[in-house]
């Protein structure tokens, strides 16, 4: 019994077609119903617009198949930023901490973008000259360094003020 309920969801209908339509629809619905675009009070338009994209979508399947592969990635990122979130929170620091949250918009800005691009399977296509571990090592632990050393400065110039 419990088997075949999982193989629902597993079945290449629902996660090919129907999960990546419902996700453009109430996407696109909801930016739609957000700004206004189509007008005031204009909610069948809005829905009408939202199911026509959201079957175009489906419709191309290279786009399905890169939502598919981006959607994982994404859901663990805010998975990630909830978790840094009630850390912060539990000690007490708080969301007015301009350094905080522009270090923390870069690190998940190109966590963001390294995603895009390896969901578009243009990661390979990028070949870095002569990098090893070692040298992605220290490069990566001076980015990691440099962001708490501006993570320390912004906050004691927040303090002095």
């Amino acid at each position: 019994m419990i088997a075949e309920t999982f193989s629902i969801f597993a079945h290449p209908l629902f996660t090919n077609i129907i999960l990546p339509f419902l996700l453009i629809f109430v996407v696109v619905y909801a930016i739609l119903e957000k700004t206004s675009i189509l007008g005031e009070e204009k909610k069948y338009a809005n829905l009408l617009v939202a199911i026509i994209i959201g079957f175009m979508f489906i419709g191309v399947q290279s786009l399905v198949g890169f939502t598919i592969k981006l959607i994982p990635l994404i859901a663990t990122m805010v998975i990630i930023l909830l978790g840094y979130f009630l850390v912060f929170g539990f000690i007490g620091i708080k969301q007015e901490n301009k350094g905080t949250q522009v270090v923390l918009g870069i690190l998940f800005g190109l966590a963001i973008i390294v995603s895009v691009i390896w969901a578009a399977g243009l990661l390979e296509k990028i070949q870095l000259a002569n990098i090893n571990s070692d040298m992605l090592a220290i490069i990566i632990f001076i980015m990691i360094f440099g962001g708490a050393i501006a993570l320390v400065l912004t906050q004691s110039k927040g303090s002095k003020k």
